[in-house]
């Protein structure tokens, strides 16, 4: 009887929890979960202390002890409320003070099996304890007399109560509770129809869960896997090594620190988070860059400052940039204002046209140096000499800034050093003519170069005579 009693006992629980277990869900989906607790069951057993409690009668009951076992399930509705059914194989213990009375089961101990199921709902106060509140429906199974007096069908067959308690750990592995059960339907099934009063159960129901299964599922409110008790981003989705946050993006590129080659530094995803490079390093990027591999300037767009003349000044700094010029110049090529030729930088007369061999200066007009003659051995001035020095006096005068160097010479007639002097002797004639001329000495320098400088053959008396001169060259 009672294998075939706990057959249905469990039949009831499987039924329970297969109506109340959720579906279960996708592992792999990340969703939001908030803290909350799973269905959860097990066994429990308890101490029964009971009596009737009897309205419009005389019979009392001694309070006495009995049993309980069985399967409860617990079914969250909320972090605070939950629903929990019970299912218990439950003995009640009756004593009557008076056996010989009028009472239900009174001539001895007797015992009511019940199948019992509680529905009780849970308020809980924290983890520590919860509150019992609910209805009690119990079915009699059996009685059990001392005397073998009463039956089963004595005793109502079904019957409710209200029951409620006190539970302590009601969330751990093993938990304790105490309830109060107090029946509201007359339990006297009898025909004895002498009596009015009425039969109600009573009682006291202390015990022990213990839980099989169930757990507590803490909170991940973003769904990235992480539980919110250790994750420092609780509404973005992150990942454990950063604990719960996402990867980091220091330098706030929009490329993350793991991907990011220069995460300290803004860049772009095309240079994988490195800025965009100056390969020169003059300041331009290379994408802005015309010579991304010469050092240049922002004017000419990242490439060195030309130099279109090739004279070595680049153009910004060369006043004459198709030119080619000299630094002393500014890039310009040096002036030549005369346009003879000749630079200003080497032009004795540089607004004047003239000739290299006047060091820029106009050539004295029919001048001729052979035509200031000296007789052979002289320094005297010819009249002829002094013509032509008077053409001299005359350029000098239309070229005052200009100073002339008179150089003597002699033919080979005589020894060196005799001819060395006679040539000093006639420059220094020439300019003592041409000082009488008016002419500022301090224009005029003489020197002599001896026979060293024949301008004709000495082996002629023509040549002789043409080397008997008196050159004059512009200083």
């Amino acid at each position: 009887m009672y294998a075939f009693r706990i057959k249905q006992l469990a039949a009831a629980v499987a039924v329970v929890a297969c109506t109340a277990l959720p579906l279960p869900r996708d592992a792999a989906a990340q969703t939001p979960v908030k803290a909350h607790y799973t269905v959860s069951g097990g066994l429990l057993g308890a101490a029964n202390y009971t009596h009737f409690r009897v309205d419009n009668g005389s019979a009392n009951y001694n309070w006495k002890w009995g049993w309980a076992a069985g399967l409860w399930l617990g079914i969250p509705l909320g972090n605070v409320v939950s629903l929990e059914p019970q299912l218990q194989y439950s003995v009640w213990g009756y004593e009557p003070e008076d056996p010989s009375g009028t009472s239900l089961l009174g001539q001895g101990d007797a015992f009511v099996h019940y199948l019992s199921l509680p529905l009780l709902l849970k308020f809980h106060l924290g983890k520590g304890v919860a509150i019992l509140l609910g209805p009690q429906f119990d079915w009699t199974l059996s009685v059990d007399d001392e005397l073998e007096v009463w039956e089963k069908d004595d005793v109502t067959s079904t019957s409710i109560a209200a029951t409620a308690g006190l539970e302590f750990a009601p969330r751990g592995r093993v938990s304790f509770y105490a309830r109060y059960i107090r029946g509201f339907t007359n339990m006297d099934a009898t025909d004895n129809t002498a009596t009015t009063s009425e039969f109600l159960n009573e009682g006291f129901q202390g015990g022990l869960k213990l839980m099989l299964w169930g757990k507590h599922v803490p909170a991940d409110s973003d769904g990235d896997g992480i539980l919110d008790t250790a994750d420092a981003c609780l509404t973005v989705v992150g990942l454990e090594r950063y604990k719960g946050c996402p990867i980091p993006d220091t330098d706030k590129d929009n490329l993350n620190d793991e991907v990011d080659k220069c995460p300290q530094q803004a860049g772009t995803q095309k240079y994988e988070g490195c800025p965009v490079p100056d390969t020169d390093k003059d300041g331009l990027n290379d994408e802005a860059d015309r010579c991304p591999n010469e050092p240049g300037t922002t004017q000419f767009n990242g490439c060195p400052p030309p130099d279109t003349d090739g004279d070595g000044i680049k153009d910004p700094d060369d006043r004459c940039p198709t030119e080619p010029g000299t630094a002393q110049y500014n890039g310009c090529p040096p002036p030549d204002q005369d346009k003879d030729g000749i630079l200003d930088s080497d032009d004795r007369c540089p607004t004047v046209a003239g000739i290299r061999e006047q060091q820029g200066c106009p050539a004295i007009p029919a001048f001729t140096a052979s035509a200031v003659t000296f007789a052979s051995g002289r320094s005297a001035l010819t009249a002829a000499g002094r013509r032509e020095l008077d053409k001299v006096v005359t350029y000098l005068n239309e070229n005052s800034q200009v100073k002339v160097m008179l150089t003597g010479h002699t033919d080979n007639s005589g020894s060196d050093q005799a001819n060395q002097k006679l040539s000093e002797a006639r420059a220094e004639a020439a300019k003592q003519y041409l000082v009488s001329k008016g002419i500022d000495a301090s224009r005029i320098t003489a020197s002599g170069q001896g026979e060293s400088q024949p301008a004709e053959d000495n082996g002629t008396a023509a040549g002789k005579a043409a080397n008997r001169r008196v050159e004059v060259k512009v200083q």
